[in-house]
C-alpha cells in the first residue's frame, strides 16, 4: 500500500466583505434608479463587516437584493458567495463564484481557486478541475493551482494529465517535495520501480524525513528480498513517526524474513497495541513467539487470533503444533483438524496430525492422515516414512513395501528402511529382494543390522525363516558387503 499525500484546496476568503469596482455604468434613467436602489442595499450590507451581523441571515439576504434588482451586480454577487463559503455552504458559494465569471472572465481575487475549493467539498470534481483549468489559464505558475490540480486529476486516475502538471511545477520550483513525491508514487504504481526509487531518494534528498519516501523505498526494497535493507527503511520511517502500525507491522514482516523473531515480535506487540481487533497481527505475533520457542506465549496470542477469524487455517495449524509443545496433545489435534476442516489440502497439517495419531498409537487414524498427505504430494518423503511404520503397525505389509520403496524411489531411503524392507519381503517369503534390501541396510550400517539380524536368527520361529539357509545371506552376515 502506498501512502498518498492529500492536498486540501484552502479557501482564501477576504477578512470581510469589499465591493469592487464596477464593470459598467448604468446608461439609463431606469438603469441608474435600478443602480441607485441595488447599491442602498448593497451599502447596508457592507456596513455590517466588522459587527455581530457579518456573514449573517441577514447580510447573505441584503447582498442577494442587490443581485436581483441588478442581476450583473459583480460586486453583491462575490461577496453573496464570500458569505456563504464562510459560513460552508459550498454548493451557494460555487453558484456565486461561477456568476462572477459568467459576468466578468478576467476577475481575479482568487475566485478560481475558492470556486474549485467550493466544487471540491461538495463533491463536484469535475467543477474543482475546470475551475482551475480556468484560473490557470491566466495565471499558469501559479503553484497553488497547479498543486490543487495535480491532485484532482490524479484522484479522477487522468494519471498522464497529472504527471504532466506535476512536472510542470517541478519546472518552477525543483525543490518541492510533495511533487516529487507524487511523481514517484506515479511510477510505483506503474511498475516502474528503478524510476519510483531514483523518484523517492530525490524526495529524501530535498527532505530528509519524509515518512512517505522511507516507507514506500522500504516496501520495494522489501519486495525486492532485500530485508535488512527494508528494514533500515522502515526504522528510518518510524523515527519521522513513531507508532504508524502499519508501519510497524511491515517492519515485523522485513525482522521476521531475516528470522529476527525477537525485534519482529516487538514490532508485531507495538502494531497490535494500535490495532488490537487485527487478528492478522496476532497471528504473526505468534509465528515470532513460535520462532523464539516462546510456546506458551504463541498460544495465548494465537488463540486470540483464532477467536478474532476462526477461518484462519494457518493460525491453527500453528496453534496445533504449539499445543504440540506444550504437550496438549488433544488440543494439538483438535487444531490441526480445525485447520483442515477450513483447508484440506495444506500436506503438512495432515502430515503432523497423521504422526500425532501415531505417537498415540491410534494407527487407523493415523495411516489415514499421512496417505491423504501423499496423495497431495507423491514427493512428500516424511509423510511416506511415517506412513510406511503406520502400516507395519497395522500389518499391512504391502502398503508398508510401497511406502518403504516410494523413498527409495525418491532418494530418500536411510538404512532403517531399508533394514525394515528386508524385514518385510522376508516375512512375504521373497528371499531375493530382501537380502538386497539388507545388503544396503548393512552397506550403510554394517555393525548395527548384522548385529541385528544375528540376533533374530537365534529365535526358533523367526520371520527371516525364508532366508536363514540362503548362502547369499549367510555371507551377507559373515563378511563385508561387496
Amino acid at each position: 500500500m502506498h501512502i498518498t499525500r492529500l492536498i486540501f484546496l484552502s479557501i482564501l476568503l477576504a477578512g470581510g466583505c469589499i465591493p469592487l469596482p464596477s464593470q459598467s455604468r448604468p446608461v439609463t434613467m431606469e438603469d441608474a434608479k435600478a443602480y441607485h436602489e441595488a447599491m442602498a442595499f448593497f451599502k447596508e450590507a457592507e456596513s455590517m463587516i466588522g459587527t455581530p451581523k457579518e456573514n449573517s441571515d441577514e447580510q447573505a439576504a441584503l447582498f442577494a437584493k442587490a443581485t436581483q434588482i441588478m442581476p450583473d451586480f459583480l460586486e453583491a454577487h462575490y461577496n453573496l458567495g464570500l458569505i456563504y463559503a464562510k459560513r460552508k455552504q459550498m454548493k451557494e458559494a460555487a453558484a456565486e463564484f461561477e456568476r462572477v465569471l459568467e459576468i466578468n472572465p478576467d476577475f481575479d481575487g482568487g475566485i478560481h481557486l475558492m470556486l474549485a475549493s467550493a466544487h471540491q467539498q461538495t463533491g463536484n470534481r469535475e467543477g474543482a478541475i475546470r475551475a482551475l483549468e480556468g484560473g490557470l489559464r491566466h495565471q499558469p505558475r501559479d503553484l497553488q493551482m497547479l498543486r490543487g490540480l495535480a491532485y484532482l486529476q490524479f484522484e479522477t486516475n487522468r494519471e498522464e494529465a497529472a504527471v504532466a502538471t506535476t512536472k510542470k511545477i517541478l519546472e518552477i520550483d525543483p525543490t518541492d517535495a510533495s511533487a516529487q513525491l507524487d511523481l514517484a508514487q506515479y511510477l510505483h504504481r506503474k511498475k516502474d520501480i528503478p524510476g519510483a526509487l531514483v523518484g523517492y531518494r530525490t524526495v529524501l534528498s530535498i527532505e530528509a524525513g519524509n515518512f512517505a519516501a522511507h516507507f514506500n523505498i522500504g516496501l520495494i526494497l522489501f519486495e525486492q528480498g532485500k530485508y535488512a535493507e527494508a528494514a533500515a527503511e522502515f526504522e528510518a520511517a518510524n523515527k519521522v513517526e513513531p507508532g504508524n502500525p502499519e508501519l510497524l507491522e511491515k517492519l515485523g514482516d522485513a525482522y521476521s524474513m531475516q528470522q529476527n523473531y525477537s525485534n519482529a515480535a516487538e514490532a508485531y506487540k507495538a502494531a497490535l497495541e494500535k490495532m488490537p481487533d487485527r487478528e492478522v497481527l496476532s497471528a504473526k505475533l505468534g509465528f515470532s513467539y513460535a520462532g523464539l520457542n516462546r510456546s506458551a506465549d504463541a498460544v495465548a496470542v494465537l488463540e486470540n487470533a483464532v477467536r478474532m477469524n476462526p477461518g484462519n487455517s494457518q493460525a491453527l495449524f500453528l496453534l496445533g503444533d504449539m499445543y504440540g509443545e506444550l504437550d496438549r496433545s488433544d488440543a494439538a489435534i483438535e487444531a490441526y483438524k480445525r485447520s483442515l476442516a477450513i483447508d484440506p489440502k495444506q500436506k503438512e497439517v495432515h502430515y503432523n496430525l497423521g504422526t500425532l495419531y501415531a505417537e498415540q498409537g491410534r494407527y487407523q487414524e493415523a495411516r489415514s492422515e499421512l496417505r491423504a498427505a501423499v496423495e497431495l504430494d507423491p514427493a512428500y518423503h516424511p509423510a511416506w516414512a511415517n506412513l510406511a511404520l503406520a502400516a507395519e503397525k497395522l500389518e499391512l505389509d504391502s502398503e508398508a513395501i510401497e511406502a518403504h520403496e516410494r523413498l527409495v524411489s525418491l532418494q530418500r531411503a536411510e538404512a532403517v528402511n531399508y533394514f525394515h524392507l528386508g524385514i518385510l519381503y522376508a516375512k512375504m517369503n521373497q528371499p531375493d529382494p530382501s537380502i538386497q534390501a539388507f545388503s544396503k541396510a548393512i552397506a550403510l550400517e554394517p555393525e548395527k543390522y548384522r548385529e541385528i539380524l544375528r540376533e533374530e536368527l537365534k529365535n526358533v520361529h523367526s520371520v527371516l525363516d525364508s532366508v536363514r539357509y540362503k548362502s547369499a545371506f549367510t555371507r551377507l552376515l559373515n563378511s563385508a558387503p561387496e
